[in-house]
């Protein structure tokens, strides 16, 4: 994984930079003692260095549960330690002493050491600094200026410690970048594979399953919903007819305005049976058993106009005339996951399932029947037409049903986008919500047109019968 190789990074550089730093305060203190005879007292700072640096190298890869950040303000406390010991045992030589203050703060902003760790510290390395002065060093000749040697050592080593700091930093935003590609690479791709099994299932389920409200397991619930079921007559047919290629696009053609209508309503499209489908309202979203009814029969009202455009289209493109039905009903069901925990199936069962799918078969062509739990829900919005109780197949009684026609406008008749009338040699379909408003003046044209030529028709028609009214009048006067 690229987070852990950035966290095996981390570490080993941090302990070769270390390193690094801890040899050249180790021969800064040579060079301070350089032209003294090195005793006993001026290893010691050598061995300090070398115990301080195997607990960190020990902090680092033995510590496991630990991160590098968490691992870091106890490392500061040592490094700070190693360079206290440092001044103590060059007497806090000027350059020396500021240049190694300065690298300290400078690793501080680096490593984001909070106030809190920053003064423990602190007061660890004033007592390193005192304790090595009392037990080896001693307190004479501090602040002094220091061998010329050691200056020009020390600013070398100060510009060292600064650019390989810098080059860390860059190091380390460098990897965080690739990680965050990385990382958003992978998000986009659980995204794109998301989205594409989105389409095996139910939007409503998907997005319910996504926030976290439904768990993928065998489990159902008992609700009041409404259930959608839709055919087209004359499909199987057709499929005797066309080419395989053609009834594919019939059928998607036909199933990608449907599924598109049942999204606007909000229903939950359960499954394609073929040429069919199922349709319900009322999980795992709800608007109320009431507005769930009436958004399904708007639904079914919303099809069968679209119909009426695509089998006007099929027609010009040389398919034979295709109509649905439909069948609606309303009542309580189980609603929930079925099957195995390898392989489920979100689905509804019940009295009222079977109910709309019988009066979807017992429908005519581009008839909405429905049940009469639905029609009590629903009568005051929609015009409905009674229908003699049917006996349907599987049912021991009758069953009444209604026929919806249309939905009341009331007030509203001046305003509707739909107008489809049909007569004799006669036959107006319009639909305004897919006019273009730089349309309308081509539409008026036309309708115009049409008025002219009926008028032309009436006219023409009129003058023929007063024409033959009159050869009439004439022959009987001459008998």
């Amino acid at each position: 994984m690229p987070f852990e190789r950035i966290i095996k990074n981390k570490r080993h550089q941090e302990s070769i930079f270390r390193l690094m730093a801890y040899l050249m305060l180790s021969f800064a203190v040579l060079l301070y003692y350089f032209s003294l005879p090195l005793n006993v007292q001026h290893y010691v700072v050598f061995l300090f260095f070398a115990i301080v640096f195997l607990i960190n190298q020990f902090l680092y890869h033995f510590a496991k549960q630990w991160t590098v950040e968490q691992v870091r303000p106890t490392i500061f406390i040592l490094d700070l330690a190693v360079v206290a010991a440092a001044l103590a045992a060059t007497h806090c030589s000027l350059v020396f002493c500021g240049l190694a203050l300065i690298c300290i703060f400078y690793v501080s902003t680096v490593y984001k050491i909070d106030y809190i760790n920053f003064s423990i510290a602190a007061l660890i390395a004033i007592f390193v600094f005192y304790l090595s002065g009392y037990f080896f060093y001693g307190f004479d000749y501090y602040f002094n200026q220091g061998s010329s040697l050691l200056t020009i050592y020390s600013l070398a080593c100060f510009g060292l410690c600064i650019g390989l700091l810098h080059y860390y930093n860059r190091m380390q935003i460098q990897e965080l970048i690739s990680t965050k590609n990385y990382y958003q690479e992978q998000m986009n791709r659980y995204v794109m594979f998301a989205n594409q099994l989105s389409r095996y299932a139910p939007l409503q389920l998907w997005q319910s399953i996504m926030r976290g409200d439904t768990q993928a397991k065998i489990d159902y619930k008992r609700k009041k919903m409404t259930v959608f079921f839709a055919d087209v007559i004359g499909f199987t047919q057709l499929a005797e007819k066309l080419i395989p290629d053609d009834l594919a696009f019939v059928l998607n053609d036909y199933l990608s305005h449907m599924a598109g209508i049942a999204k606007r309503y909000e229903g939950t499209l359960d499954k394609f049976i073929g040429d069919g489908m199922l349709i319900f309202f009322g999980d795992p979203q709800s608007s109320g058993v009431e507005q769930d009814a009436k958004n399904c029969v708007e639904m079914a009202l919303a099809m069968r106009q679209q119909m009426h455009f695509l089998r006007e289209r099929w027609l010009k493109m040389g398919f034979p005339e295709l109509h649905i039905r439909m069948g609606v009903s309303t009542g309580y069901c189980h609603v929930g996951n079925y099957g195995s925990d390898d392989r489920m199936s979100y689905t509804l069962i019940g009295h009222d399932v079977n109910l709309a799918a019988r009066l979807q078969a017992a429908a005519s062509p581009d008839e909405i029947l429905i049940s009469d739990s639905t029609y009590k829900l629903i009568k005051h919005d929609f015009i409905c037409v009674p229908k003699e109780p049917m006996q349907l197949k599987g049912l021991s009684e009758a069953i009444d049903t209604w026929q919806i026609m249309d939905k009341y406008t009331g007030v509203y008749s001046d305003l509707q986008q739909w107008f489809d009338y049909e007569y004799k040699g006669f036959h107006l379909l319009l639909n305004l919500e897919e006019v273009q408003h730089y349309e309308y003046q081509q539409l008026i044209d036309v309708l115009e047109k049409m008025i002219v030529r009926i008028q032309q028709q009436q006219a023409f028609t009129e003058g023929t019968e007063q024409l033959y009214l009159t050869e009439d009048n004439i022959q009987n006067e001459d008998q």
